[in-house]
């Protein structure tokens, strides 16, 4: 997964911007950005399927490819 793709849609660029904000949980995500929940389910979904976050309980978190993302797309 690239920049690009994060970039071109704003709730994917919302989502991750609170994941390298430090939250770890979908549902504040989406209820803080008035994100429909399937909507936000559906993008960390492809984040997931793009290896660049990781479900750990009931949290998401960065893999190593998605913390190079952080320091390119920076904050």
């Amino acid at each position: 997964m690239d920049e690009g793709f994060i970039l071109a849609n704003k709730f994917r660029r919302v989502i991750f911007d609170e994941l390298v904000a430090g939250e770890t949980n979908l549902t504040r995500i989406a209820k803080k950005n008035r994100i429909i929940p399937r909507v936000a389910q559906r993008i960390i979904d492809e984040f997931i399927t793009g290896g660049i976050v990781e479900k750990k309980g009931n949290t998401y978190v960065f893999t190593d490819e998605g913390k190079k993302l952080v320091e390119t797309i920076g904050k």
